[in-house]
């Protein structure tokens, strides 16, 4: 069953891929076509504390929201937000749809092949949770359980490819989804990163621990690949951001902890960014 479900997720993602690579011919956009329009069109996820979420009066919130207001300021640009999810946030951003795309969104050589990454901006862990009753020793231990995950995230492929045979790993179409699947009962393990842990925390307090941990997450900012101007302009702002402490103050307030690039990496995870070259 695993097998056929491996398989079932290779072509799905081979599919993605080529349908990925077509939409990468798009053309370029520019902070000039942005500021004739007035409006960057920025794709977000609403379900993300800290990262990004609507709160009680129905607004954007998060860390996201904040460093996207401070770039689209500095650019002088009002903001449109699009929500996007992790199936189509990729092409959302090719077809033009959004121009810029700022979410949890893992750091990957196959997907700098289809985006132009501008600067690494976060990081978490991929941890599997559960009931905090239950043992877990390892990954081989989830044999005959069942694990929820967010579909098409980087957390699905980690936990389709590190779980054993006889897994029943469980996709969902948003986070929210996969953190109500373990609180409901639907599963009995949650795949996921540790910031989404948080919704879990909080709806049901000391219910549920962190198991295994997978790894770490590096997370970026991203354009359209031929978007290099594009990206070359938010990278000098971000990168102002970091050298006057700005950003250092927002991850603090969002994140209870220091930003982890202070300085500025050429490279992470094998991928270049453009704030490198500035």
């Amino acid at each position: 069953m695993k097998t056929l479900t491996r398989r079932l997720f290779t072509l799905g993602t081979l599919a993605g891929a080529s349908m990925l690579a077509l939409a990468a011919a798009a053309q370029a956009v520019t902070l000039e076509e942005i500021k004739s329009r007035g409006v960057m069109n920025i794709g977000i996820v609403t379900d993300q504390p800290p990262f990004s979420f609507i709160d009680a009066a129905g607004a954007n919130k998060g860390y996201d929201i904040d460093l996207t207001q401070l770039i689209a300021k500095e650019l002088g640009v009002e903001v449109n937000y699009v929500q996007v999810t992790s199936a189509n946030r990729i092409s959302q951003l090719q077809t033009g749809r959004i121009d810029l795309l700022a979410m949890p969104f893992g750091i990957f050589p196959d997907r700098a092949e289809v985006v132009r990454y501008v600067a690494p901006l976060a990081q978490n862990f991929e941890i599997i949770y559960g009931p905090k009753d239950v043992a877990l020793l390892d990954v081989a231990a989830l044999t005959g359980h069942s694990v929820g995950v967010e579909r098409g995230s980087s957390m699905d492929t980690k936990v389709t490819d590190s779980a054993p045979e006889g897994t029943v790993v469980q996709r969902y179409d948003d986070a929210s989804s996969a953190v109500q699947s373990l609180l409901s009962g639907q599963v009995e393990f949650l795949g996921t990163f540790s910031h989404q842990f948080l919704g879990v925390e909080a709806a049901a307090p000391g219910r549920f621990d962190a198991k295994v941990t997978l790894g770490t997450s590096y997370l970026g900012y991203v354009v359209a690949k031929n978007s290099e101007e594009l990206a070359g302009d938010i990278a000098d702002v971000i990168k102002a951001k970091i050298e006057d402490g700005t950003l250092e103050g927002l991850y603090q307030q969002h994140f209870g902890t220091e930003f982890p690039y202070k300085e500025i990496p050429a490279e992470l995870n094998g991928v270049t960014f453009a704030i490198s070259a500035q």
